[in-house]
């Protein structure tokens, strides 16, 4: 049974379901803006079209069948594809979380059994969603009895406008990235490439919309922005991402500890998702900063170690997402 759960302080007020650990509503509370784009419908999270707003696990993102000490790991794949996405039909945006619930906080945790997803070891997994001042702060852990590859995110889409009709073309980002991961045409990770002179540099803050239409092969590939970006790590907590709204002046900043952000512009979304208030859904009406390790990892020489966790070795991450105003 999907059961919603509301957490508030002084600042936001955020809404979760149980099903997936799924973020259905952030609300600033100065403003009364909701930036999260939900399923109007809490029942199409059992089948969640777009993987909105979900944990996504085993795997974020990709990923082809890889070695693990030596032995092949066989995973069941998505679409008739040579890869599994988000965790293909075992994700866990299909699963029912236990939930404990503060008046600022909710912790959700789930125990993965052995090869769900494909993936070894039973794994025991808890995200907690706390409020702290204007910032929703994500705090991941999980541990495996098996040697085996976990790689987590929120799979959240945020649209910062007043006017939820009104796409995210007009949203002003920065990313803090040299490199972004080239995909094949079927949008599988292959290397690490330096984003200068090409769309894909964020660096300076610019509309969503101004090179998105551009004929480079990553972008026709995507229809648009639908690719890793490796974060530039100074310190343990890093300023990933802003993103502004001129609409409604909101500003939504990211910060982690993770080495790669997802920037989907929402390309794939259509009229048959049906969002908040009954809004339908169109491309770009939602854009995503999905926070993660390195997609497809063992098949690129360069990351080919990352994600890899021992048994009782602990996974963490941290993630913030902060809510201000230009004044």
């Amino acid at each position: 049974m999907i059961k919603e759960y509301t957490i508030r302080n002084e600042f936001l007020e955020a809404s979760f379901i149980n099903l997936g650990a799924a973020i259905t509503k952030l609300v600033d509370l100065q403003t009364g803006i909701n930036i999260i784009l939900s399923h109007n419908d809490l029942e199409a999270y059992k089948t969640n079209p777009g993987s909105m707003n979900a944990i996504i696990g085993r795997h974020a993102g990709r990923i082809q069948d890889f070695y693990l000490n030596g032995n092949l790991v066989t995973l069941p794949k998505t679409n008739n594809n040579n890869f599994q996405l988000h965790g293909g039909k075992d994700s866990f945006m299909f699963k029912f979380f236990d939930a404990e619930v503060q008046d600022d906080a909710i912790t959700f945790t789930y125990n993965s059994p052995a090869n769900e997803g494909g993936f070894p070891g039973n794994v025991k997994f808890s995200i907690t969603y706390k409020l702290v001042n204007n910032e929703l702060q994500l705090i991941y852990e999980a541990v495996s009895d098996e040697l085996t590859l976990m790689n987590f995110t929120n799979h959240a889409y945020y649209n910062l406008n007043v006017d939820k009709n009104q796409d995210i073309l007009n949203h002003v980002l920065y990313l803090n990235s040299d490199y972004y991961l080239e995909l094949a045409e079927n949008l599988l990770p292959l290397r690490k490439v330096p984003v200068d002179d090409t769309p894909m540099d964020f660096r300076t803050p610019k509309p969503i919309g101004q090179d998105i239409f551009e004929k480079h092969p990553q972008l026709i590939y995507g229809k648009g922005y639908d690719l890793p970006f490796i974060v530039n790590k100074q310190d343990k907590i890093n300023h990933v991402a802003s993103v502004f709204s001129p609409e409604s002046n909101l500003i939504l900043d990211i910060l982690s500890d993770q080495d790669v952000v997802v920037f989907y512009a929402g390309c794939q979304m259509d009229e048959t998702m049906v969002l908040n208030d009954g809004i339908k859904g169109k491309q770009y009406l939602g854009f995503c900063l999905e926070l993660q390790g390195v997609p497809n990892s063992p098949s690129i020489e360069e990351f080919k170690d990352r994600n890899i966790y021992q048994p009782g070795e602990v996974y963490r991450q941290f993630t913030i997402w902060r809510i201000s105003h230009k004044n």
